[in-house]
């Protein structure tokens, strides 16, 4: 049994019951959709009681027991190439503080890109709490971190008071899912694009790093059709575009959103956001540039 989920498992949170949320609730067997309960200290699904998930380092490992030796080998690919190229790891301290602090070993401005869209994202998620009237204390609402990677995002919205799952399929202990092993959030390895979630469960659904590690834009459009699924009415979309080169990227995913029914939102014009001038007026982005993620709202 994991060390980092040694309490009795037989409640409903498990060893989260402090937390007082319902992660389990949020998952759903890859193979049948079902739902999952704790067992014996795993995860099972209802649908198929063989089809049974545990946890390793604090992981949650949610697919398929034929994937587990490819599971294994992009984590360790990942560790290798990230440890090669001479990224710092990070320490606990290190880990709370990003992206605002710089890890060393990382290409000039990695970090202030993804603090700059962190920022804005920030931004974007207090306009939509304003614009629904809630109060600014926990809960807020449920959020799914795609390629969520170390978990850094996925643990400052938890910190926020957002019921946060990080899903990835790297979860190596290093540069992966298992980086900040004493995380309160919910850390799950399974592979992304099969999107085991509850459907119209979630209040946001972040894709990280963006819509490219998708595949094509047919593909990249499944994916966003998918977590419009997930979302509850008035739920959002997030996709970053924090690194490299974004009119393509951002172009393209406020297309696909647009497509599948999802309403973009943009701070930059007359619409939506428009009420909240002093927010636009001390947006971290220049008007005329291309703002480094995209936000898009189920109307319906």
């Amino acid at each position: 049994m994991d060390a980092h989920i040694s309490a009795p498992l037989n409640t409903r949170n498990g060893a989260y019951k402090g937390r007082g949320r319902d992660y389990v609730a949020l998952l759903r067997c890859p193979l049948e959709g079902g739902r999952l309960g704790w067992q014996e200290g795993a995860l099972q699904c209802e649908k198929d009681p063989s089809h049974v998930y545990h946890f390793a380092d604090g992981v949650l490992r949610l697919y398929p027991p034929k994937l587990r030796a490819q599971m294994d080998a992009l984590s360790a690919e990942h560790e290798a190439r990230c440890a090669e190229a001479g990224y710092a790891p990070p320490n606990e301290a290190a880990f709370k503080s990003l992206p605002q602090t710089p890890l060393e070993g990382y290409p000039e401005g990695y970090w202030e890109q993804w603090a700059e869209a962190t920022a804005l994202l920030w931004r974007y998620l207090e306009a939509v709490r304003l614009a629904r009237g809630e109060l600014p204390i926990a809960p807020l609402g449920e959020v799914a971190v795609v390629h969520a990677g170390m978990g850094w995002l996925a643990y400052a919205l938890d910190v926020a008071g957002y019921t946060t799952l990080a899903l990835d399929a790297r979860a190596g202990p290093r540069y992966g899912l298992g980086a900040y092993p004493i995380a309160r959030y919910f850390r799950v390895q399974t592979d992304p694009s099969r999107f085991p979630l509850a459907r119209a469960a979630f209040d946001w659904i972040i894709f990280q790093e963006g819509l490219r590690s998708f595949g094509d834009e047919a593909a990249q459009r499944e994916a966003l059709r998918r977590a419009a699924e997930l979302l509850r009415v008035g739920g959002g979309v997030v996709v970053m575009a924090a690194l490299g080169p974004r009119a393509k990227p951002v172009e393209t995913a406020r297309q696909i959103c647009a497509e599948v029914g999802l309403q973009p939102l943009d701070a930059r014009r007359n619409g939506w956001l428009g009420r909240f001038s002093e927010w636009a007026r001390r947006a971290p982005w220049r008007p005329q540039e291309v703002p480094p993620l995209v936000v898009a709202q189920k109307a319906r």
